[in-house]
């Protein structure tokens, strides 16, 4: 079965809506360094999907050549003014200190939750946000009526994106899993993958996990991207819809439901 995300965006999308206030005018900056043509692409979608909600969307655009400094002082500047939201655009240049980056939103405008505080917020219960990637994967297995508990779970790729965030959500609903990334050897990793019930990817490695690495009836969750030859590909081969009781697609599965996972940070 192949999962409908866009149906499960525009529901959740609905209840986002409805919880607004009347009238109420929500504002979000999105910040981007560069001129990356994916990250202009994702800008583009995240900003439709806001406007169609009645949230007004500010695209603010700086030279590849930013120093992290400057950064910091813009993303300073942005949070003086009226808005509701600032969310960096990933990745950034190289010759950036990321994390200073992202630590310079507030809290309290850390829709995306990638800063030091909103991560450690989130882990002690005290914050209402819930990472994007996190509740979009929670709505989808809710719609489908999939229960983590008793499940053998495996994350794939321990990155500032989904593994980190995923792994942070498992935790706080203390739901046992098994993360893998870069340093698990590759008999590990096959070992791992063929005797999970559910498999979480965010590796971003194009059609790492293939038919032959899982078992009969999986759960697979793709929450991995990666541009090859001007499409997005994710870390899921497509053919093993034919073994999983579930699979996301790239595109269509978890991207857009994480898109407006971001704007219900705003609730």
């Amino acid at each position: 079965m192949i999962a409908e995300g866009k149906k499960i965006a525009e529901i959740l999308e609905q209840k986002v809506v409805n919880f607004f206030p009347v009238g109420s005018k929500k504002e979000v900056h999105f910040v981007l360094f560069g001129t990356d043509p994916v990250s202009v692409q994702f800008l583009q979608r995240k900003c439709a999907v806001g406007e169609r909600m009645g949230i007004t969307t500010h695209v603010l655009e700086y030279p590849e050549d930013t120093t992290t400094e400057q950064a910091v002082e813009i993303v300073e500047n942005i949070a003086k003014q009226k808005t509701d939201g600032i969310v960096i655009q990933l990745p950034l240049p190289s010759h950036m200190d990321r994390l200073e980056v992202l630590n310079s939103v507030p809290l309290v405008l850390d829709i995306d939750m990638l800063s030091v505080r909103a991560k450690t917020a989130f882990v002690d219960g005290v914050s209402y946000m819930i990472p994007p990637v996190a509740r979009a994967i929670s709505e989808i297995l809710s719609f489908y009526d999939i229960a983590l508990s008793g499940k053998k779970i495996v994350i794939v790729g321990n990155g500032l994106l989904v593994g980190q965030p995923v792994s942070a959500f498992l935790r706080t609903q203390k739901i046992p899993f098994q993360i893998i990334d870069k340093d698990t050897s590759e008999i590990e990793k096959l070992q791992w993958i063929s005797q999970a019930d559910v498999v979480i990817s965010g590796c971003g490695v194009p059609h790492y996990i293939t038919p032959e690495m899982v078992q009969e009836s999986v759960v697979l969750i793709d929450a991995g991207a990666s541009e090859q030859s001007g499409k997005i590909i994710g870390d899921i081969d497509p053919q093993c819809k034919d073994k999983a009781f579930l699979v996301t697609p790239v595109p269509g599965g978890v991207g857009p439901v994480t898109v407006v996972s971001l704007f219900a940070n705003m609730m």
